[in-house]
């Protein structure tokens, strides 16, 4: 990798008309030396972004029908001509010196896949610009089963050598929401090595419309789908390393009982005792796991608080 190299950012993106124009510039005014390659990957926007996106001839706009996300990540990723690449979502933005701190450490340590920063959650209703939450934390930009299945590994505070798809794939399009941990877990697993970004990098952008920042419905849906990856992990063949296969049987613990709760709040008992059996078929002791991940996300909860 040469002193200053191409980076590419893929941004997904779908009627985002009042947001995408913040994450445009964030990239534009980065401050690096080298050449950055800006990839919208829309999804065939009818609210006026495309609009606002020809105000930005720079940026490369593939608009066309997607299956998601994910599936619009896969399609910038393909495309990429960097040597490095970094995922910004269209209602978030970078921090200014995002890119160059990460190619730094990237040049610092060749034998990493990835560099890793810390990210914030920025209000984007009401008192716009306030930061409601940190992941700031050693945990957040670990490449460690535990770290990426029992804590919050931000994977858009993260910038990637673009041979790490090549080794390990890309998005798995059959998760909607939890593809990026998915991928992490696949590189984590394949041996692959994560240095630190020591700045943060990231805004996250809380807001009515957001994918995976809500209440309990949103969280419903993320324990849902986390469920059923962790069910395909630990069906695999060979078997997942017994350290990881722990974190793993915690998070399914964990996302079982918060479809409980969401069932005992509605007041479907089916789904309560259908919790209990599936629960139950996957791992006998499950509720000591869940308590375990209870006690887990408890610390690193108040660890956060904290900060």
């Amino acid at each position: 990798m040469g002193s200053q190299p191409l980076v590419t950012i893929v941004t997904p993106c779908l009627n985002r008309a009042g947001m995408i124009a913040a994450a445009i510039e964030s990239v534009r005014d980065q401050d690096y030396g080298g050449e950055i390659e800006h990839l919208v990957m829309d999804g065939g926007s009818t609210d006026g972004t495309l609009e606002t996106l020809a105000r930005y001839p720079h940026v490369a706009v593939l608009s066309e029908p997607d299956e998601g996300l994910y599936d619009a990540l896969n399609k910038g990723v393909a495309r990429a001509r960097g040597a490095v690449v970094g995922l910004l979502n269209s209602d978030d933005a970078y921090r200014l010196d995002a890119v160059g701190n990460a190619v730094a450490v990237l040049l610092d340590r060749p034998s990493a896949a990835m560099a890793c920063g810390g990210a914030v959650i920025v209000e984007r209703d009401g008192n716009a610009g306030t930061i409601i939450r940190r992941y700031d934390a050693a945990e957040n930009r670990n490449l460690d089963p535990a770290d990426l299945l029992l804590g919050v590994p931000v994977v858009n505070a993260r910038f990637f050598r673009r041979a790490l798809f090549d080794n390990v794939g890309t998005f798995d399009t059959r998760y909607k929401i939890v593809a990026d941990r998915d991928f992490l877990l696949r590189a984590a697993l394949a041996g692959e090595k994560a240095a630190s970004i020591p700045e943060i990098v990231y805004e996250y952008g809380s807001h009515s419309g957001s994918l995976t920042i809500g209440g309990i419905e949103s969280r419903r849906r993320i324990a849902e789908e986390t469920i059923a990856m962790t069910e395909a992990w630990l069906s695999r063949t060979p078997p997942v390393p017994a350290s990881a296969a722990r974190s793993f049987k915690r998070l399914h613990a964990q996302c079982m009982l918060t479809c409980m709760a969401d069932g005992a709040r509605r007041g479907d008992f089916a789904a309560l005792r259908a919790c209990l059996r599936r629960g139950t078929a996957l791992n006998g002791s499950w509720p000591l796991d869940a308590a375990g991940a209870v006690g887990a996300w408890a610390v690193r909860r108040l660890r956060l608080l904290g900060t």
